[in-house]
């Protein structure tokens, strides 16, 4: 099968004409999966609106189907679920993946390097922006700074891990616009220099053309203003906010703010309704606010308040599956346990009760 015979069949199974960045993206891909060596190394980058999560679900898709082995990986609980949902495949963190607790005694909290036994497997890693070259306990399924991970640093033991395998190589997907990790300048794992500093081949490319609500979304409009600021060392000029000609922003002085919250959640409700601050800190002093004044909640904890999940939890899901494994199977249950993946650090629950 030739280059322009699978990037084909990529822009059929996703379903609209590629822009001329797309179309690079997926020649670059092409050659990327078409080079024999054992040491390449792709990159797509592209920010928010720019058909990237659309254009390599298609792209895994379609690798499924040509019989190409995957693995999908984040850097966190919560990306992962959210990988695995615009995929359709199943997704892990990557702490889970490639490292595995010492067993010998005293040693808890101890996590070596795990050996890659996959062979001819294509690792994807979504949200890579988050992968750091220190500080290798800060994320995933990390919960103490005195756990610790390999050597330290997620990437060298990524890299370490997927080169390891036979014929193996790895796909980072991310957007460099984001908040580079901790301590860093830029996201590392998105940087062709230091990538090449592993002694990887690497093929990149980057998507620019916002397309999703580009037209109407004064949010993603701004957004992208202050995002080319950032790309373009412009980081120290304060942004203008364009209000006029969006219907989907409007600027609101701070005294009418609890009105303007009250008439949202009656009109739209609390899931679309959100107020975005500089600091945990802030986002404390408004919850408790809104709370009190806004929605009349004065005990610690009542019906209805939304909680955040701020640890990844295996054990609820794993006790319904091993449940949901004795049991025959039911017509519409199949011969698998069903339900979610995992509680994920950052996903969100409503309390039922109180008691």
């Amino acid at each position: 099968m030739t280059i322009q015979e699978f990037t084909g069949r990529i822009v059929a199974e996703f379903g609209f004409e590629p822009t001329a960045d797309q179309a690079s993206a997926l020649q670059v891909f092409g050659s990327f999966l078409a080079d024999r060596s054992n040491n390449c190394v792709m990159v797509l980058r592209g920010s928010a609106g720019t058909g990237k999560t659309s254009l390599a679900g298609a792209m895994m898709r379609t690798m499924s189907r040509l019989g190409q082995k995957l693995q999908l990986l984040a850097p966190t609980g919560r990306a992962a679920k959210v990988l695995s949902q615009s995929s359709g495949f199943p997704a892990f963190t990557i702490h889970r993946k490639i490292y595995r607790e010492k067993a010998y005694q005293g040693l808890d909290g101890q996590f070596n390097l795990n050996d890659n036994r996959y062979r001819n497997t294509l690792f994807v890693v979504d949200e890579a922006s988050m992968i750091s070259r220190g500080l290798g306990d800060m994320l995933g399924d990390a919960s103490s700074s005195a756990t610790t991970f390999g050597s330290g640093s997620l990437l060298d033991d990524l890299v370490k891990y997927v080169y390891a395998g036979d014929n193996c190589r790895l796909l980072l997907i991310g957007d460099k616009a984001q908040l580079p990790p901790v301590g860093e300048e830029e996201a590392p794992a998105l940087s062709a220099d230091t990538l090449q500093e592993y002694g990887l081949h690497v093929y990149q490319c980057d998507l620019n053309e916002v397309l999703r609500q580009s037209q109407d979304s004064g949010v993603l409009y701004n957004a992208t203003v202050i995002r080319q600021m950032i790309t373009h060392d412009e980081v120290t000029q304060l942004p203008r906010i364009t209000f006029k000609r969006f219907a989907d922003i409007v600027q609101v002085p701070g005294d009418e703010l609890i009105e303007s919250l009250a008439t949202s959640y009656s009109q739209v409700g609390m899931d679309d309704t959100i107020v975005v601050t500089r600091s945990n800190k802030r986002a404390t002093v408004y919850n408790l606010g809104i709370r009190n004044t806004v929605l009349d909640r004065e005990e610690t904890l009542c019906h209805g308040d939304m909680l955040m999940v701020v640890r990844n939890n295996y054990y609820w899901t794993e006790r319904e599956r091993a449940a949901q494994a004795s049991q025959p199977p039911s017509p519409t249950q199949g011969e698998t346990p069903t339900g979610m993946a995992f509680l994920a650090n950052g996903d969100r629950a409503v309390v039922q009760r109180v008691r």
